[in-house]
């Protein structure tokens, strides 16, 4: 039986890929009208609260009673529309045979990196405004932690599925391929131990 032997060669920094060599996939384009709802729900609820002050009986709100302090409001119920497509342009993923990257953020940007053998499992989830749109949201998760490591909304019904069981098959593979590994590299010891010995 052959020594394993170990191996730690430096590696040049002009070797390490860049974010650039990630070949990342758009989310739905139905994304869009799904956060331009869920923003004009947010931001109209604080519309009716200005509006509903000046009905208040004998409560004198004179700020209120100007129309152009209802500007700002109205400047950030019409930006939604520019900036939701912006937003939904601007998150994909990205898969690879050992790892999966979401990415997300127009002016302050993130890559989100996990390899398969982090993952403990995958969720599927879809909120009332999801299903409406036949959206799915996928959660993954690693071990020891409550909270999802990684999220990739607006995805259709097949693709998230389609999706969800590569990873956990890559995921199993990956730590089958590390538990023999593994096993080899202790019986090789074990004969190295017994041979000096």
């Amino acid at each position: 039986m052959t020594d394993t032997v170990f191996e730690n060669a430096t590696v040049e920094e002009s070797a390490l890929p860049t974010a650039a060599d990630l070949s990342f996939e758009g989310l739905a384009p139905t994304y869009a009208r799904t956060l331009i709802i869920e923003w004009l729900i947010f931001w109209s609820f604080f519309a009716a609260i200005s509006i509903g002050i000046n009905f208040i009986p004998k409560v004198e709100m004179w700020l209120f009673k100007h129309w152009w302090v209802y500007l700002p409001l109205i400047a950030v119920i019409g930006s939604v529309f520019i900036w939701a497509p912006a937003v939904t342009k601007a998150r994909g993923f990205a898969v690879r045979e050992r790892d999966i990257h979401y990415k997300a953020g127009i002016f302050w940007r993130k890559t989100v990196s996990l390899p398969y053998n982090r993952i403990q499992h995958v969720e599927l989830e879809s909120g009332p405004l999801e299903r409406f749109f036949k959206l799915n949201t996928l959660k993954f998760f690693t071990a020891g932690g409550y909270k999802a490591d990684m999220k990739i909304p607006a995805l259709q019904f097949e693709r998230a599925s389609k999706l969800r069981t590569y990873v956990v098959k890559m995921a199993a593979v990956i730590e089958d391929t590390s538990d023999d590994s593994g096993a080899a590299t202790a019986d090789q010891s074990s004969i190295n131990s017994d041979g000096d010995a």
